[in-house]
């Protein structure tokens, strides 16, 4: 009587248990393509300034905002550097079809990182709105120590990550890990 559906490949990411529920609703949105970019609202009919809120070089498309801009596509790279991955940045999709493999695991280290991809959709999404609407310039440094910090707080909570938040640093511009520190 259940009709069936097929099964998306990112369901783990977001049914991770690690995820936090405000990442995911942003994060479910962006699945979606339903997040409220420059190219969507002009599709509907609503002008509104077209240049990226970060680098201020192209129009802000849903595909721009997420890894093309040189701003976002950094940061993601910084914070996959941090968690041991050595690998390009590419597009959306390519993100996407990446992060879902990982989520299939139940490990520490793929834990940690569906929570960051997650946590990156959703601070883009922030910082874009608070670039646009209040003026304010992103601070790539603040943004990833944010991330950082979170997933250590968060970490506690979570017996599969605590070996794996005792390998990566603390704060990435720091060299004292979380036994330095606590």
């Amino acid at each position: 009587m259940v009709p069936e559906y097929i099964k998306v490949a990112w369901r783990g990411v977001m049914l991770h248990p690690g995820v936090h529920p405000s990442f995911r609703f942003i994060l479910w949105l962006a699945m979606q393509r339903r997040l409220a970019t420059v190219d969507r609202l002009m599709q509907i009919g609503i002008n509104v300034p077209n240049e990226c809120t970060f680098c201020k070089q192209t129009q802000e498309t849903f595909n721009h905002l997420y890894f093309e801009c040189m701003i976002t596509n950094r940061i993601w790279a910084k914070m996959c550097k941090w968690l041991g991955y050595t690998r390009n940045i590419g597009d959306w999709e390519c993100e996407l079809q990446w992060i879902s493999i990982i989520a299939k695991s139940r490990k520490g280290l793929s834990g940690i990182t569906c929570c960051i991809f997650t946590m990156m959709v959703a601070v883009i999404w922030r910082e874009r709105n608070s670039s646009r609407f209040e003026q304010k310039r992103i601070d790539e440094q603040k943004v990833c120590r944010e991330m950082v910090q979170h997933i250590h707080v968060r970490g506690k909570n979570h017996s599969r990550w605590k070996a794996a938040l005792e390998q990566l640093d603390f704060f990435l511009d720091c060299k004292y890990s979380i036994s330095n520190i606590a």
